[in-house]
């Protein structure tokens, strides 16, 4: 007779819930959710594999702690921000690397090219459609049962890193939030924090760069990051201290003992918690579109046409918010600027020393005529410099992060003041709190700029004059030449930083106007669940009723521990 696998029926009965949640909420057009159905679903078709995400801000180490976890240096790691596509890692009997494409292709690939796929660097904007890279390696034999999930950065220029990151978040199994030790714990990392906690109840800190403090500073930060946790959250998550240097094994072991102890020895049993936990976050954020709609069709028609007149009044008022929205704008528009300029121009020195040196390099192998040499040179210069102005192209991220990463939090803020002016009124109105959907204003990625060369000489006739051999007038074309390297440089710094900023200030908009949408949007479903609440009162009563049945059918009660 044969068995199941680990999972399967957790899988089917929890299925089943998930299918009757979707339905409900696409009779009451409760949109919002229906991503995170999706992802639910998805995590049940892994039969009780339990994936592990390591998720964080760009740089905060997340790849070096997989790489010292695994003993090897697998994933790659960079001065520049590295990660852009998931990649999970498991057991296998033998090293190996698929890569899933978008179109539903899937190849196998030498580990050794594993950058080609996975980084910004070689596949920039992930160029290649890469969906997912999975990792299969045999040193992970005591971690069979689960995958860990390197992620891209969170609040980088790039936004197909952080989009990819934030849509995966809802079929995280267990949860690793790294914090470099050396940056305190900010609003974005609490953020996520909050996020991560909708998603799964094994959620943990990671401290990464522990050697960066003594032993008694680091027992500081370890009790910092929890105070401040508990303070944001109400939560007691667990902190967990790492380095990969020399010194540190007994870190790195206590964040080994930790994994085996919540996940990999109750594995069965943690992933029936996740996936509970999932659904009960889905039936509550459902429940409460309900309950309005519900409280609506039972209440006087006074508190109902006073929630009419305070939609009206919140679409009046966002005509304020969107002139207030682009007051910042404009401010932060010609920062972006500035900063742009100054930081991409303070290159300029070492471009120009290292391209007058390759110069002097190459033009020692050009010969023939001045039309031809000059050909040579025309071609040398594009690629130089195009290799050039593409390394410091990548400093654009941390160039001018930091603009993105503040404006995402502003319009944030914009939106849940909205939502929270929407909730008061509501509970004034209506005697229920409300929350509403959650909003996550998604970075669009700025374009790569290009290099452009302009004429060597000012006209073609020019060259007329120099159909000699190269050997008369090297010096004085060579010297022409140099005064062109050194205004092409300048030139295309200025390009540089001027897409730069253009490409990070269209993203700022593109902030902006997904703040506008998403409050209006949400004052649209309100408004379409309090016209129509009167007329479908038995629908809204069964509906709720079968949200009850559902949430109590799944095992135990929920539970507020921490991975």
């Amino acid at each position: 007779m044969g068995t199941s696998n680990p999972g399967t029926d957790v899988a089917d009965s929890r299925q089943a819930v998930m299918l009757r949640l979707e339905r409900i909420c696409r009779e009451f057009n409760v949109d919002s959710l229906l991503p995170q159905i999706g992802a639910g679903e998805e995590v049940l078709r892994e039969h009780g594999v339990v994936d592990v995400a390591v998720l964080g801000q760009f740089k905060a180490g997340k790849s070096s702690f997989l790489n010292g976890l695994i003993g090897r240096d697998v994933l790659p790691v960079n001065v520049l921000p590295a990660t852009a596509v998931i990649t999970r890692i498991g057991h296998g009997p033998a090293d190996r690397a698929l890569a899933r494409h978008m179109d539903g292709r899937a190849r196998e690939i030498p580990l050794e090219d594993l950058p080609e796929f996975v980084t910004e660097q070689r596949n920039p904007g992930n160029a290649k459609q890469v969906s997912i890279v999975d990792v299969e390696l045999p040193v992970l034999a005591d971690f069979r049962g689960m995958r860990f999930v390197d992620t891209p950065g969170l609040g980088s220029v790039f936004a197909h890193n952080t989009k990819v990151s934030m849509e995966w978040l809802p079929r995280v199994g267990g949860a690793l939030v790294a914090v470099s030790v050396n940056h305190p714990l900010s609003e974005q990392d609490l953020n996520l924090l909050l996020e991560v906690f909708r998603h799964t109840p094994e959620t943990a800190i990671l401290l990464t760069k522990a050697d960066l403090v003594t032993g008694e500073q680091l027992e500081a930060v370890v009790e910092f990051t929890k105070r401040q946790v508990i303070r944001h959250t109400g939560k007691d998550v667990a902190i967990l201290p790492f380095s990969n240097r020399p010194g540190f094994d007994a870190l790195r072991n206590a964040v080994r003992e930790h994994l085996f102890r919540r996940i990999v020895h109750r594995r069965e049993e943690t992933f029936e918690e996740i996936v509970d936990h999932k659904i009960r976050f889905l039936v509550g954020e459902c429940r409460q579109y309900l309950a309005l709609a519900h409280r609506v069709a039972e209440t006087a028609g006074k508190a109902r046409e006073e929630l009419r007149e305070v939609l009206e009044r919140e679409d009046r008022d966002l005509g304020a918010v969107k002139s207030e929205i682009g007051l910042q704008i404009r401010d932060i528009e010609s920062r972006v600027r500035t900063a742009a300029g100054e930081r991409f121009h303070s290159h300029h020195r070492e471009i120009l020393d290292r391209m007058v040196s390759r110069l002097g390099e190459a033009g020692k192998e050009w010969t023939g005529n001045l039309a031809k040499v000059t050909g040579a040179f025309r071609e040398w210069l594009l690629e130089a410099l195009s290799e050039e102005l593409a390394e410091v192209s990548f400093h654009g991220e941390t160039h001018l992060a930091g603009f993105l990463v503040t404006s995402q939090s502003s319009f944030q803020r914009t939106v849940r003041a909205f939502q929270d002016r929407l909730a008061k009124e509501i509970e004034r109105a209506l005697g229920i709190p409300f929350t509403g959907a959650r909003f996550h204003a998604e970075i669009e990625e700025p374009a790569r700029p290009d290099v452009r060369v302009g004429k060597t000489f000012d006209s073609q006739v020019d060259l007329l004059w120099f159909l000699v051999p190269m050997s008369v007038f090297r010096s004085l074309v060579l010297r022409h030449f140099r005064k062109q390297v050194v205004w092409e440089v300048e030139k295309n710094l200025s390009r540089l930083a001027s897409q730069w900023a253009d490409a990070v200030n269209r993203s700022i908009g593109g902030l902006a106007r997904q703040s506008l949408e998403f409050m209006r949007g949400e004052a649209a479903t309100i408004r379409s669940l309090v016209e129509n609440a009167e007329d479908r009162r038995d629908d809204i009563r069964k509906a709720i009723a079968e949200l009850d049945h559902l949430e109590s059918s799944l095992s135990g009660s929920p539970r507020e521990g921490a991975c």
